[in-house]
This record gives structure tokens, C-alpha cells and sequence, in this order.
């Protein structure tokens, strides 16, 4: 993390291009991480009752519930993509399987 910025091109640096950037790791940062829909959520008041819904947009198109005439939990959706974005994450840094 850089609590100072960096150049939009030379990242190591400082905006000038030449001062070396002061880094922190995230640990000392306390990065939060914010899952962001654009625009394209359900949104189920406190206190209401969860509706099914239609609908294919989305950013995970293997979600197979996915439907525009048969009506699914969104709940479930969220949690099958929440799934898949960790599950991209472990295997992009060769996360070991598990032991026999």
C-alpha cells in the first residue's frame, strides 16, 4: 500500500517519477474489501421477506441459475459467486489441495 500515492506509470515512485514511494503492508493498512454490484442487485428491505427473482445480468455468467423465465434465490447466487471469486483467488496462487 502506498500512503502516499505513486506515479501512474513508474508505481515504485512518487509522483515526481524519481522519490522512491514509502510502502506499508496491508496487515499495517487494515484493508477492507467491498464486493460491488453496479446497479444490478436485488434489494430485499430489513424485515421483508426474500423474493425470488429473474434476471441474467451478472458478472459470473456460470452462476446455472441464472434465468429470464425461471424465477431464483438471489441469496444463492451471491454465495455461488462469492464461491468462485475465492476459489479463482486460491488457484491463481497455486493453493495446495487437500491432503489425502
Amino acid at each position: 500500500m502506498y500512503p502516499l500515492g505513486f506515479h501512474p506509470v513508474r508505481t515504485m515512485f512518487l509522483a515526481d517519477g524519481r522519490t522512491v514511494a514509502p510502502r506499508i503492508s496491508r496487515l499495517e493498512a487494515g484493508v477492507k474489501y467491498y464486493f460491488v454490484d453496479y446497479g444490478i442487485s436485488s434489494y430485499f428491505p430489513p424485515g421483508s421477506q426474500r423474493e425470488l427473482v429473474l434476471g441474467i445480468a451478472g458478472r459470473d455468467q456460470g452462476v446455472p441459475e441464472l434465468s429470464n423465465s425461471v424465477s431464483y434465490d438471489p441469496f444463492k447466487v451471491d454465495i455461488f459467486t462469492i464461491g468462485n471469486v475465492i476459489r479463482g483467488e486460491f488457484q491463481a496462487v497455486g493453493f495446495p489441495s487437500h491432503p489425502s
